[in-house]
């Protein structure tokens, strides 16, 4: 009986052991991700911040306002 105690403690302990690396290896994947997530956000404030921009300098441009009449 001493054996099967054994056998079923050893299979426990390898269990145990491939679930702390799976565990580990999904801890770095998602630290890995909300980095790049980090990462993302700051281009896309960026990004956003550039099409604002363009926005303004392209209405001042085409502003039918400060357009001349056709009869000028």
């Amino acid at each position: 009986m001493s054996e099967t105690l054994e056998s079923k403690l050893d299979r426990l302990e390898a269990l145990f052991s491939e679930q702390d690396y799976t565990i580990q290896a999904l801890n770095n994947m998602v630290a890995q991700q909300d980095q790049e997530i980090s990462q993302l956000n700051v281009s896309l404030e960026i990004l956003k911040d550039q099409l604002k921009a363009l926005r303004t300098e392209l209405s001042s441009e085409f502003d039918p306002g400060r357009e001349r009449p056709p009869h000028y």
